[in-house]
């Protein structure tokens, strides 16, 4: 248990025992809290999040990329945090940098550090009147509408008020988890499925998949198309790193019925380069529900020749561990929204 949480659990159990009266400021808990604070005054915060991230990123350079400071810097941060604690936390090769054994028990205690950091302001602070939340490519607007009614003014005690807003931003749907664990996003909304541990989904589509092709495109006149049809037509797809989990799933669904489609990759963030590379390339579809392209006059939609074709599902995600979990299990309760907890 660590200090944050054995001083969180007595200040509850001193509240149990009182009915009007809050903790004694001068109790032991308080004290021994401010003793253990006393004893990492000249620590800085900052070097967790180096820490942290040199973990994950398994070498410095990449860690210092992500975050935008230069290598020989994050290198002297990370040697001053040795010096900090004592003790050798990295070994360092050309291949990357590995946990000591030092370091391994380091991560173990601090992981929880900046998550408990952040909940003990967020409950100590005004809720906020406005929700950042990311949205990856290609959601239609009448999904960030939908959400955008859902969650406006949401509070974290899970109250509603008026005056509160989202603020959606673009962001890339496997940058998402990182974002809602630092606090930096309140929501995400994703494709599923998604690699994405501790978090909750909430479900606020869920539509089929069909072919999408230009209008003068050899197959746009056959009402109905084979897997036959699909042999030498190549599939317009996502980037690799994006749309993680989807961009895997749906190819491995359609090779199980009888399409191993060649994918042309083409950033789908961009409806102009969508709309371009369907109508220069003669053999290149693409996959929309059928409702995303039904107003595009110069796009046609077939369905898939198969009665379980591969599905859309689009989803609002929040941190597993904090209030905005529970207040979108709320909110899904209240739409009809399927609510997913890992």
């Amino acid at each position: 248990m660590s200090v944050l949480d054995e001083w969180t659990d007595r200040i509850a159990s001193e509240h149990s025992d009182t009915d009007t009266q809050g903790p004694d400021p001068t109790g032991d808990a308080v004290l021994r809290a401010m003793s253990d604070a006393r004893s990492v005054d000249d620590f800085d915060m900052r070097h967790l999040r180096y820490f942290l991230t040199v973990v994950r990123a398994g070498t410095v350079s990449a860690a210092a990329q992500e975050l935008r400071i230069s290598q020989p810097s994050l290198s002297q941060q990370i040697r001053r945090l040795e010096q900090r604690v004592g003790a050798a936390l990295f070994i360092r090769s050309s291949r990357g940098v590995e946990l000591t054994t030092g370091g391994r028990a380091f991560l173990r205690e601090i992981q929880g550090i900046p998550s408990q950091l952040r909940s003990a302001i967020a409950a100590a602070a005004p809720a906020p009147q406005t929700w950042p939340v990311g949205v990856c490519g290609g959601v239609p607007a009448e999904v960030l509408i939908e959400v955008q009614n859902a969650l406006s003014g949401s509070r974290p005690d899970g109250s509603r008020e008026t005056g509160g807003k989202l603020r959606m931003r673009s962001v890339d749907a496997a940058d998402q988890g990182e974002l809602l664990r630092h606090g930096e996003i309140a929501f995400g909304i994703v494709r599923l499925p998604i690699p994405m541990p501790n978090v909750v989904r909430a479900v606020v589509r869920d539509e089929p998949l069909g072919l999408v092709m230009a209008r003068e495109h050899p197959l746009a006149a056959h009402p109905e198309l084979s897997w036959k049809d699909l042999a030498r037509q190549r599939l317009l797809w996502y980037e690799e790193g994006c749309a993680p989990g989807f961009a895997e799933t749906v190819p491995a669904h359609l090779a199980q019925l009888g399409w191993n489609s060649v994918l042309h990759p083409v950033n789908q963030d961009q409806h102009a380069l969508f709309l371009h590379a369907l109508q220069t390339t003669a053999d290149l579809v693409a996959l929309r529900p059928h409702h995303a392209v039904e107003r595009e006059p110069h796009l046609v939609w077939r369905p898939l020749p198969t009665s379980r074709p591969p599905r859309e599902r689009l989803a609002v995600i929040a941190a597993g561990d904090c209030r905005t979990a529970r207040l979108l299990q709320k909110v899904a309760a209240e739409r009809g929204w399927a609510f997913v907890a890992d």
